[in-house]
């Protein structure tokens, strides 16, 4: 939009009725002195003509392209006005005041200010037409009211301007509102998939392993003899299916609650540590360093994810014999290491567990580094201030 525009007000039902009642009223006190009755019919289609282009053109939603035309058609009408009725000319005056709260409202007030210099000069030659003493008084009244008018009408256009700026910022709000709802429809669905795989990932793949275990051992000519190992690896892997329900339900609740079923983080992490080690065979070792705290709910489920996909990494891809899982309790902050032997993954290690886990860690102010090269193990290590 440009910086000073020809506006048309939104809200004219004030202007209106102000401008069909001076018009009806100025046509009834300047016309009193007039004898010709032919005179009386021309001001009245004069005064007709004046309300038809006000309510037809000033109305009009392209009014900006016509209001230059518009503006000199009144004061032409109005100007005939004054030439047919000099003894009313304090009457039909009152058209050029109405006029000149038109301009103030619709005009920038440069071009504005203009018009209304031409109606007071318009107005000024009829009283010197009229009479020549004591012209000074009426000139200054008319040179006032003109200034007040215009006054009047930038007042309008003001509010207006106003208005329509407000309502650009409710829009752009509501724009921005609309944005944030969806932004927090993604996030939410995010989150939901970072707890559905770092929670059921972690006990489908320990579980698929102890399937895998027995049905290798079926699969042995010495049936017989495998069979007990064979169903206590069954029976691990339906133990892990439960948990995982548990799990998931306790995921799609939104997990609100501290993880681990309500035990203290340390012993939920050890107990991670302990099914790593049952499940895939690995010398796992658990150690808890500083003076444990109770952290908020949110900072002891990102590390408890942090666990559960470290060592879901571990047993799925390191290819490890050994791994050392290390909880750090410092002042303002708490580490959470998972270090193995394995084969290592190399630097980019992005796969999606690990881009959940970097995305949960961030919402919480945390850091996530990665040191791993082939052939010399994997180190996770995450931190969050807590």
């Amino acid at each position: 939009m440009p910086n000073n525009p020809i506006i048309q007000l939104s809200n004219r039902r004030f202007l209106d009725l102000t401008t069909y009642l001076v018009v009806a009223v100025m046509y009834l006190l300047g016309t009193r002195e007039l004898s010709n009755p032919l005179a009386r019919v021309v001001t009245a289609i004069l005064c007709a003509g004046f309300v038809f282009l006000y309510a037809t053109v000033f109305h009009r939603p392209n009014f900006a392209r016509y209001a230059a035309w518009y503006f000199a058609a009144q004061t032409a009408l109005i100007a005939g006005l004054l030439a047919l009725s000099l003894e009313g000319v304090e009457f039909f005056t009152f058209l050029f005041f109405l006029l000149a709260i038109h301009a103030g409202a619709v005009f920038p007030e440069q071009m504005a200010a203009t018009w209304i210099a031409l109606f007071f000069v318009i107005s000024s030659l009829a009283y010197f037409a009229l009479r020549e003493a004591e012209i000074v008084i009426p000139l200054a009244f008319n040179a006032s009211v003109f200034l007040l008018c215009g006054l009047f009408g930038n007042n309008l256009r003001q509010t207006e301007l106003a208005r329509r700026h407000n309502q650009q910022l409710v829009e752009e709000l509501e724009s921005a509102h609309r944005q944030l709802q969806t932004l927090a429809v993604t996030e939410e669905r995010n989150r939901l998939a970072r707890e559905i795989h770092d929670g059921l990932g972690h006990y489908l793949t320990a579980t698929t392993m102890q399937i895998q275990g027995a049905k290798a051992l079926l699969d042995n000519t010495d049936a017989a003899t495998t069979a007990p190992t064979a169903l206590a690896a069954l029976g691990k892997a339906e133990t892990l299916l439960q948990e995982a329900l548990v799990d998931v339900r306790r995921s799609v609740a939104a997990l609100r609650t501290t993880p681990g079923n309500g035990q203290p983080l340390a012993a939920a992490i050890k107990q991670l540590v302990e099914q790593s080690q049952a499940t895939a065979g690995l010398e796992a070792h658990f150690e808890v360093q500083g003076a444990a705290r109770a952290l908020d709910s949110q900072a002891e489920l990102t590390l408890y994810r942090a666990a559960q996909e470290g060592l879901t990494n571990v047993v799925k891809h390191a290819q490890a014999t050994r791994v050392t899982v290390a909880l750090c309790f410092e002042p303002g902050r708490v580490r959470l290491s998972i270090d193995d032997n394995g084969a290592g993954q190399g630097a980019a290690s992005n796969g999606f567990g690990l881009l959940g886990l970097r995305e949960r860690v961030q919402l919480q102010g945390g850091t996530v580094t990665i040191d791993s090269q082939p052939g010399h193990g994997f180190r996770l290590e995450v931190e969050i201030p807590a």
